[in-house]
């Protein structure tokens, strides 16, 4: 029985697509502004690793992007991934725990690890914890569904995972491993506390 009462809950699906594509416009709008108002600059206020004067990074990150490639293939996996855990009711909650943890692993682990002197911006945090969630989801709730769902998306993003190894490309693949771990991390406990009680907002369970 699902006891969630939100009104994101009692929404359609294709109203909660439109809320995920609501940040997504965000973010695009953001990278305009950045590239008409402040000349890139923006892309100065990302994650400085060990930097105590930029914190503020932390909660801004995830919202800039180095141009409009970075961007595109940001939102597309946004829009897919999210979608995808957003298709049931108590979806729109997976999706909110999903994204703060792998926000804030994605960060820690940059501040702790990343290169001196970097700056680690993009969305891509939020797109590995996505999909480390759906993956994870197979493993750890092993019904049908979600173990296609795993597999299907194992095979669109193969090529994906090897983003959270160590690269000199100039991607940041510390943030990729943090927002992995959270999406996983996610995944795992909604497989704990539907061993020890029933819980909403399991993936594709209502």
């Amino acid at each position: 029985m699902n006891h969630d009462h939100s009104p994101l809950s009692k929404s359609s699906f294709l109203q909660r697509v439109k809320y995920l594509s609501s940040f997504i416009l965000l973010l695009w709008l953001i990278e305009l502004a950045d590239r008409l108002l402040f000349q890139g600059s923006l892309e100065n206020h990302g994650i400085h690793p060990r930097s105590f004067s930029d914190l503020h990074g932390f909660l801004f990150a995830p919202l800039l992007h180095a141009g409009w490639g970075h961007l595109l293939g940001n939102s597309l996996s946004l829009l897919v991934l999210g979608s995808i855990i957003l298709a049931p009711a108590s979806g729109w909650r997976n999706l909110a725990q999903v994204s703060v943890a792998s926000m804030t692993l994605a960060g820690l682990l940059v501040w702790l690890i990343g290169a001196s002197g970097s700056n680690h911006i993009g969305a891509s945090s939020l797109v590995f914890g996505f999909l480390s969630f759906l993956l994870a989801s197979g493993f750890y709730q092993r019904t049908p569904l979600t173990i296609i769902i795993s597999i299907l998306v194992g095979i669109f993003y193969s090529g994906a995972i090897f983003g959270i190894l160590p690269s000199d490309s100039g991607i940041s693949w510390e943030s990729h491993l943090g927002g992995a771990i959270g999406g996983i991390l996610i995944a795992r406990n909604k497989r704990l506390h539907k061993i020890t009680g029933p819980r909403d907002g399991d993936l594709l369970s209502s």
